[in-house]
């Protein structure tokens, strides 16, 4: 009995093998090897994945680095006009103040581009919209004419008893503004595979600002018409400090062309002031009216 028992389990283990095996092969026999094998992801396959996504993350923190320095510093000689709005008297004589013109002049710019979009424009173009903060300028103009005879300490104005101002002395502007406008960067290589010249950048602006303007004529006795003694030199002017503060709005357009963090550019500015005598005892309180045009070439720092 026990021999037919162990007989008949052995059988049934038989059975269930063999049907394993059968359907183990029906599964495989129905494998489209040629088409799943597609599907079946080797180390080769993981590595160029990495590869690609290395290589993206380089480039995009490569551009993010090309479009990455919004500040800029610009110091810059400058050359300025100061041109009366309309005739103003000297009081020497018919005399009319003339336009005049810097021998030397420095300012120093900050400020900081604002990005209009997001990403650049296929990373060839990107808007901005730039306030600068910071327009500090000084410039000196020599005196007009020969030295002599520039003013008249007796002079007044008519009908007056205040000075006329004496515009034609040696002259010192220290002037502070701040603007806001358009930019636009341009990259033209950044599809070229010399990464260097991908920071190559030309950048145009136009702002529109206002500025403040303290003009110093320095105090020169030899300059003086007025020679005489008693009634005539005896008056409140001739030593006098002589500032005028003025004001107005500015334009200004410019052009620079960068690589990295250096770069060198032009900008023309131009503006209307309207100046007053700080020393209202002795000058009045009258307004007068001049145009200034100011020439800038300079260097640019950005960050």
């Amino acid at each position: 009995m026990k021999k037919k028992l162990i007989v008949s389990v052995a059988s049934l283990l038989c059975l269930t093998a063999a049907g394993q095996n059968v359907n183990e092969l029906n599964r495989q026999a129905n494998i489209d090897w040629k088409e799943d094998s597609t599907e079946i992801v080797t180390i080769e396959d993981i590595v160029k994945t990495q590869q690609g996504l290395t290589t993206n993350r380089f480039i995009e923190d490569h551009f993010q680095d090309v479009w990455s320095r919004k500040s800029y510093l610009n110091l810059s000689y400058s050359s300025t006009s100061l041109n009366p709005d309309g005739q103003i008297a000297t009081g020497v004589g018919s005399g009319i103040v003339p336009d005049y013109k810097t021998n030397w002049g420095f300012s120093l710019q900050l400020g900081s581009s604002y990005k209009l979009h997001k990403k650049p424009i296929s990373n060839l173009l990107q808007f901005y919209i730039d306030y600068t903060y910071i327009d500090l300028n000084v410039n000196h103009y020599n005196h007009e004419g020969d030295g002599k005879n520039l003013y008249d300490s007796s002079a007044k104005l008519p009908g007056t008893d205040f000075y006329y101002t004496p515009w034609n002395l040696e002259k010192y502007e220290f002037n502070y503004g701040m603007a806001l406008g358009p930019s636009v960067a341009f990259a033209p290589f950044t599809s070229m595979d010399s990464r260097g010249l991908h920071f190559l950048k030309l950048n145009l602006w136009y702002h529109i600002g206002y500025h403040v303007s303290l003009l110093n004529m320095k105090s020169d006795v030899n300059a003086d018409a007025n020679k005489g003694d008693g009634i005539k030199g005896q008056n409140e002017m001739k030593e006098n400090v002589k500032l005028d503060l003025g004001h107005g709005l500015i334009s200004s357009f410019g052009f620079s062309l960068t690589w990295k963090f250096i770069g060198v550019g032009y900008e023309y500015r131009s503006a209307g002031l309207k100046y007053k005598s700080l020393d209202k005892d002795t000058f009045g309180n009258d307004e007068y009216k001049f145009k200034s045009s100011t020439n800038r070439m300079f260097l640019q720092l950005r960050f």
